[in-house]
């Protein structure tokens, strides 16, 4: 992989955050977030690789502060044990709801925020490509590649569907209930223009040998590189942590 990334640190990274997720306390997970949304800007392999990918996954972090500060609310709100620590117009805010909101809230994000920056910042052939060096089946990569592509143009194939139907003078912007309706009506052609891309898709890359492509000998390595070490290292430290929390829970 010397002219793409090395995908194993970032993976080993993205295992980190999970444990991390599970494992320790809110206020430390809602620093990682923190610190990941900082590294989308100063790390290149964390960098979205493309302009429609970086303003994504701006408009998820403005989703997710919005989605956090709810479920902090709404747990705070329902969850009537501990101390009342606010009003807020008449709406008493327990203490306890609020803490099991705000952890809730800081590992849904976390979690969301590791994968979502592993794929904005890592180009679909390379990910299909470092899982067929790993031993994946080519059809299970052929799969895979056409359902990441799928999800991946779904938004603009919805827009472009909703151009048209508009153009149709189809009521799909005048309100909830005309869009709700309309959403139907995008169904069909959204199912049928997806299966038909597909198949040609699918047809083009089997002309182009994909499922017929001989296994590439693996060189003999003479060492390990510094990537691989930094795998091990990333990995070491996220099972220190798990058995960490474990030993924890099994002493308490």
């Amino acid at each position: 992989m010397s002219a793409r990334q090395n995908l194993s640190p970032k993976l080993a990274f993205v295992v980190l955050l999970w444990v991390c997720a599970f494992t320790l306390p809110w206020t430390i997970q809602a620093f990682l977030c923190l610190l990941l949304v900082l590294g989308r800007f100063t790390i290149p392999a964390l960098r979205p690789g493309s302009p429609r990918s970086a303003k994504a996954f701006s408009r998820f972090i403005l989703y997710s502060i919005a989605a956090a500060t709810l479920i902090t609310f709404l747990n705070a709100v329902f969850i009537r044990e501990g101390a009342i620590v606010a009003d807020v117009f008449g709406i008493s805010i327990h203490q306890k709801g609020l803490l099991f909101g705000a952890r809730t809230a800081s590992r849904l994000i976390l979690l969301s925020f590791s994968i979502l920056l592993f794929f904005v910042s890592t180009p679909l052939p390379d990910f299909i490509q470092y899982l067929q060096e790993k031993g994946l089946p080519t059809n299970l990569a052929f799969m895979l590649l056409l359902t990441l592509h799928f999800l991946d143009h779904l938004p603009i194939r919805i827009h472009q569907i909703f151009l048209a139907q508009q153009a149709r003078g189809a009521p799909v912007d005048s309100g909830m209930l005309a869009r709700t309706k309309a959403f139907f009506t995008i169904l069909s052609p959204l199912v049928l223009s997806s299966i038909v891309e597909s198949i040609e898709r699918g047809s083009a890359l089997e002309l182009r040998g994909f499922l017929h492509r001989p296994q590439q000998s693996q060189p003999v390595e003479q060492g390990i590189s510094h990537m691989d070490w930094l795998t091990v290292l990333v990995l070491s430290l996220a099972i220190l942590i798990l058995s960490y929390s474990i030993i924890q829970w099994l002493i308490g």
